[in-house]
């Protein structure tokens, strides 16, 4: 075991990876879903890297490029901080569960739950592309029902300036007790799968909390940031993290987040995220294909 580390060494690419990180940082930080769900398919079919290093690999990138998208996002004032916060208090034990749950279960387990999770997400994309549009509620629109007072749901009240649609967006947060909930499945999901928990925050958001689709992929990479921390910690206890290999996967991770950022605020990017959706189901494929040794 202690010679894994030599051997691949001689055998990882490191372009090959930097331009991994470039692609998946460009498309995380653009949807909001931190960019594990291209790194760790790749890495376990292309580079032919343990599933489990792949995931902790992933984690790792993902904190640097969510770091990068969210501190861009905040100048731009799209981040909904106080909704953040308050959901990480749901993700955050949920991405430590899942982080020691990942550690005795069987790599072939994991592939399975990856393939069924991109799926989810290419369904997501491609069949119900309406989710990604952009919402443009005023805050009188938006008051919530329910299960939350009036004064919570103005204290996450939040508003943006929308470059694309050059007007400004009030909003309001609805349905918090069922966000929290789901919130929680998403951590445990992003230290299990290493995928960030994005492709459950960001429909979570703009769908039952009403939150508008910058915004939620906004609040998304901020929340990824902690959440991806907090499983990533687990994994390094574990000895899963190589700096070989997180070095230019991060580098790429980095600069590809700074230019989605920039086409997030410019484009809505409905066609890229239709090809996003068909790679992800492709992915999908191999990766149940892998589990049951067809290749």
């Amino acid at each position: 075991m202690l010679l894994w580390p030599i051997t691949i060494l001689n055998e990882v690419n490191f372009c090959a990876l930097g331009s991994i990180g470039l692609v998946a940082g460009l498309l995380g930080s653009m949807l909001g879903v931190g960019g594990g769900l291209l790194i760790v398919p790749i890495l376990t079919l292309a580079l032919h890297l343990p599933i489990k290093v792949a995931i902790a690999s992933s984690l790792v990138a993902i904190v640097a490029n969510s770091c990068t998208a969210a501190g861009m996002y905040t100048k731009a004032r799209l981040n909904n901080i106080k909704l953040g916060l308050l959901l990480e208090t749901a993700t955050t034990p949920g991405a430590i569960i899942g982080g020691f749950i990942a550690a005795v279960i069987a790599p072939s387990i994991l592939s399975a739950l990856l393939g069924f999770v991109l799926i989810y997400a290419a369904y997501t994309m491609l069949v119900r592309p309406y989710f990604m549009t952009e919402d443009t509620m005023s805050a009188d629109d938006a008051i919530t029902t329910g299960s939350i007072s009036h004064n919570l749901s103005s204290s996450l009240a939040s508003s943006y300036y929308d470059q694309n649609l050059d007007k400004a967006v009030n909003y309001k947060v609805n349905r918090l007790p069922a966000g929290l909930g789901v919130s929680f499945f998403s951590g445990v999901l992003s230290s299990l799968l290493g995928v960030g928990g994005g492709i459950i925050n960001v429909p979570v958001m703009h769908l039952i909390m009403k939150v508008p689709m910058k915004a939620a992929i906004a609040t998304s990479t901020f929340i990824i940031t902690i959440t991806a921390a907090a499983g990533a910690l687990i994994y390094y206890y574990y000895r899963h993290i190589y700096l070989f290999i997180i070095t230019p996967l991060t580098i790429g991770m980095v600069i590809g987040a700074r230019i989605g950022v920039e086409l997030t605020q410019r484009a809505g990017g409905l066609v890229l995220r239709r090809i996003f959706g068909a790679l992800l189901l492709l992915i999908a494929v191999m990766m149940f294909l892998r589990t049951v040794n067809v290749i």
